[in-house]
C-alpha cells in the first residue's frame, strides 16, 4: 500500500513506479475503495506515452499467449469514452475487412461505458466468445478474422470491471485496452476520444516491439465533439506510427472523399437492440430496409484507413480505399464466422 499513499497520480509517475502501481490494482488483496480512488484521479490528467507503455507491458507479462499471426494482420479498435453512441464503426470495419482481403485479430471486451461494446455485439451476431485458442488461430487463417475476448486473455482484469462500472467513467483501463492484444499484431487502427491523447497512445504504440504500422486517429463530429474513430461529418488528426517512430500529423476532411454531412444523429445507436439492426442491415447490403448510408460511410472510411496500413500505403490513397470499402458494402458482405457460429 506504500505506493499509492507516497505517490501524488496526479503527477507522472515513472516508468518502474507506474508498472509496480498497476500490479497493485490487480491484486486481489488491494482494498477496491482505495483502487476506485486511485483510478478516479489517473482520470483527472493525460497519462504520458511511458505510463501508458509500463501499465500496458505490466499487463501484457500475466495475459494468457496467442499465436504469432501473420504480417499483415490488422486490429481496429477505439478507447470508448467519447459518449457519441455510435454503431460499433470499428468492429464492422473489422468484420468488412477480411471480405476486402486483411487478416483481422480483433481484442475487445463487454461495454463498461458504452451502448453496445464489440464483445456484446458479435455475441448477438453469433459469434462465440469462448472459442478456444487454437480454433481462433485457425480461423485467422482460413477465415481472416479472430475475435479475442479480452477477459479470456487478461484473467487478472477481472476485478476491475465493477470497479469501472460503479465509476461510471472512462478509466485509463479505456486507453489500455487497445494496447493489450495478445496477438501483438504488426498493424493497428486506434482511435482516441480526446485530441490531447493521440500522442501518449501514439507513443505507447511505438513503444511496442511487434508494432511495425499504425494509423492513431481522432475525429470531430458535426458539433465540433470528439470521436475515437475517424469522422464523416469533421475533421480527423491522424498521426503515423511507423517502426517505433512517430510521424508527424495530417488531418483528412469528409469533403475530400467526396462525402456531404450525413442527417443529424445518423450514426447513432439507443441500444444494443438497435446496434444489432444496424450491423445486420449493413452486411445485407444497400437493398435492406436497416442499411444506413451514413454508418455505410463511417465503416467504408475506417476499413480504407485499415486496408492502407495492410497495403504500406501513405493517406493520399485513402480516397480509392474509401471507394473500394464502400463499394463492397453495397453489395453486402457475410460475417467472417464459421458457419455453426453465425445466426441470420
Amino acid at each position: 500500500m506504500t505506493l499509492l499513499t507516497t505517490h501524488n497520480p496526479i503527477r507522472p509517475l515513472p516508468e518502474a513506479t507506474a508498472a509496480e502501481l498497476m500490479r497493485i490494482f490487480v491484486d486481489q488483496d488491494t482494498d477496491a475503495l482505495l483502487v476506485g480512488a486511485c483510478l478516479a484521479l489517473l482520470a483527472q490528467r493525460v497519462p504520458e506515452a511511458h505510463e501508458l507503455a509500463a501499465f500496458a507491458g505490466t499487463l501484457a507479462e500475466a495475459a494468457v499467449p496467442f499465436p504469432a499471426v501473420p504480417e499483415g494482420t490488422l486490429d481496429t479498435c477505439g478507447t470508448g469514452g467519447d459518449g457519441a453512441s455510435t454503431a460499433n464503426l470499428s468492429t464492422l470495419a473489422a468484420l468488412l475487412l477480411p471480405r476486402l482481403g486483411v487478416p483481422v485479430v480483433k481484442h475487445g471486451n463487454r461495454a463498461a461505458t458504452s451502448v453496445c461494446g464489440s464483445a456484446d455485439l458479435l455475441e448477438a451476431l453469433g459469434y462465440d466468445l469462448a472459442r478456444a485458442g487454437v480454433d481462433l488461430a485457425g480461423d485467422l487463417e482460413a477465415r481472416r478474422f479472430a475475435f479475442l475476448f479480452a477477459p479470456a486473455y487478461h484473467p487478472l482484469l477481472g476485478r476491475l470491471r465493477e470497479i469501472r462500472r460503479r465509476l461510471g467513467i472512462p478509466t485509463i483501463f479505456n486507453l489500455l485496452g487497445p494496447l493489450l492484444n495478445p496477438a501483438q499484431p504488426p498493424l493497428q487502427l486506434l482511435g482516441v476520444a480526446r485530441e490531447e491523447l493521440l500522442a501518449p497512445m501514439a507513443g505507447a504504440l511505438a513503444r511496442r516491439g511487434t508494432l511495425r504500422r499504425a494509423f492513431v486517429v481522432h475525429g470531430k463530429d458535426a458539433e465540433g465533439k470528439g470521436l475515437d474513430e475517424a469522422s464523416i461529418e469533421g475533421p480527423t488528426v491522424v498521426l503515423t506510427v511507423t517502426d517505433g517512430r512517430v510521424e508527424g500529423s495530417q488531418v483528412l476532411v469528409p469533403r475530400e472523399l467526396g462525402l456531404t454531412p450525413p442527417p443529424r444523429h445518423a450514426l447513432r445507436v439507443a441500444d444494443r437492440a438497435e446496434a444489432l439492426a444496424v450491423a445486420r442491415g449493413l452486411a445485407a447490403g444497400a437493398d435492406h430496409p436497416d442499411f444506413r448510408p451514413a454508418v455505410a460511410d463511417a465503416v467504408a472510411l475506417q476499413a480504407g484507413l485499415g486496408l492502407l496500413l495492410h497495403r504500406d500505403l501513405r493517406l493520399e490513397a485513402l480516397p480509392a480505399a474509401f471507394g473500394e470499402a464502400r463499394g463492397a458494402l453495397d453489395h453486402g458482405f457475410a460475417w467472417p464466422f464459421p458457419p455453426s457460429e453465425a445466426r441470420p
